[in-house]
């Protein structure tokens, strides 16, 4: 670990926090949050849908199963740090074709890992680079190519079978209903967005907001109603109109152009919050490379926004605070609720 970051015990545990970055912390006068992985424990919801979804995909038009399970977890996390991933669709895409490869040619569980190591060797940008990848590596046969046209994707539930069926996985029978507007094909009566736990207290959000006051917003891909579910009044902490809820694009077409520039890693979500709140110093919180990125495309003065990574919610920890603390984040932390010791930290 750079020898520029401060170990503190908060809550205790550790936490990373970069010397240059004390006097900048001390001023921060608004927090925006990541939701998934960073608000919400959501490692048995999204991540296991992903997992799911792909075995279910795989099995179903080859009649074979691969137990992607085995490795899910170290797969989703090597592909998200390629930075382009924040959609569960286009990682979900991305094991899907991967593991046809590797039915095609017998190389199982330990051929899906090869795979997934070599493309997230170096930054990816979302579905259309894994194309890119298979036809450059030349794995773009025609056994994957039958496995892409019966995916259909990209495309929201209405029109492609993988958003189709995750969603199904994720919201479950009623609550998809009530998303899409139409009865899922496939019955499953309690989705796994019931098994997700809410990681923020309400005491943090009152300790934040008493430091910061109701300057406090959210940048998500999920959408609005997915948030609502599992967060509930918590929610009336997060000021709507400086918050992004990228998701609302898949269940609205309407909204879609709109929000695209919004898509992570994209900085244009904390662009908007400090408009919003007229912010002079910004902290973003979250848990991803993706995450991470938005700060520096976020094109405001050096200083103004600061990163927050999470390293509690990753398959490997370590290496999540080695990559967090390489790329000069400016706290790195085990948890959400260890924000309000930082600030109180420093400025004391």
């Amino acid at each position: 670990m750079n020898a520029s970051y401060e170990v503190r015990k908060l809550r205790g545990r550790d936490a990373f926090v970069s010397s240059s970055a004390l006097g900048r912390l001390a001023s921060v006068d608004t927090v925006v949050f990541d939701c998934d992985g960073t608000l919400i424990d959501v490692s048995r919801s999204y991540d296991a849908a992903i997992i799911r979804t792909v075995s279910y995909l795989i099995r179903n038009f080859t009649a074979r199963s691969l137990p992607v399970e085995k490795a899910g977890g170290e797969l989703i996390q090597q592909i998200r740090r390629t930075g382009g991933f924040n959609s569960d669709w286009d990682l979900t895409y991305a094991l899907s074709l991967f593991s046809a490869v590797v039915m095609e040619e017998g190389t199982g569980i330990s051929g899906l890992k090869s795979i997934a190591a070599d493309f997230a060797s170096k930054p990816r940008l979302g579905w259309r680079s894994v194309d890119r990848y298979l036809d450059a590596s030349e794995l773009d046969s025609k056994s994957v190519r039958e496995v892409r046209s019966y995916l259909g994707y990209p495309g929201n539930p209405l029109k492609s079978r993988l958003a189709a069926v995750f969603d199904q996985v994720y919201y479950g029978e009623r609550l998809y209903e009530e998303v899409y507007g139409v009865k899922p094909e496939r019955s499953y009566k309690k989705g796994l967005i019931d098994l997700e736990r809410i990681i923020v207290t309400r005491e943090t959000l009152n300790e934040i907001s008493r430091t910061v006051g109701r300057r406090i917003a959210m940048a998500t891909g999920r959408p609005y109603i997915a948030v609502e579910y599992t967060l509930k009044r918590l929610l009336d902490y997060f000021e709507r109109d400086a918050s992004v809820y990228i998701g609302d694009g898949d269940i609205f077409p309407e909204l879609a152009p709109g929000l695209a520039k919004f898509k992570k890693p994209s900085g244009e979500s904390l662009v908007l919050a400090r408009k919003e709140f007229g912010s002079g110093v910004l902290l973003y919180v979250g848990d991803s490379a993706e995450d991470r990125l938005m700060v520096r495309n976020a094109g405001a003065p050096e200083g103004t926004v600061l990163f927050a990574g999470i390293y509690g919610s990753s398959f490997n920890e370590e290496e999540q605070i080695s990559y967090f603390t390489g790329t000069g984040s400016d706290v790195v932390m085990k948890d959400v609720n260890q924000i309000p010791e930082i600030l109180e930290m420093v400025r004391s």
